[in-house]
């Protein structure tokens, strides 16, 4: 049986910047309770509710950011 562990942590969009690789502008995301070095984070600029309108992110916008691992029991054999 699989379970699903995650973790939400709180946080805020810093910068919208415009993406050198990817043809569409990027929000970069600061992630609160990380270590300075590691809590950014950039994702397109790009976001659907459920009711299929578009929406994009503004600097100073409050996020959720949700990470999760499946945790898989070991076989027992």
């Amino acid at each position: 049986m699989r379970r699903r562990a995650e973790t939400h942590k709180p946080g805020r969009v810093t910068k919208i910047v415009d993406g050198v690789e990817v043809r569409e502008e990027l929000a970069e995301i600061t992630v609160e309770g990380t270590d300075p070095m590691y809590g950014k984070l950039r994702i397109v600029n790009f976001l659907m509710d459920e009711m299929g309108q578009k929406h994009r992110l503004q600097e100073g916008d409050g996020v959720d950011v949700v990470v999760g691992a499946d945790e898989v029991e070991p076989d027992k054999s």
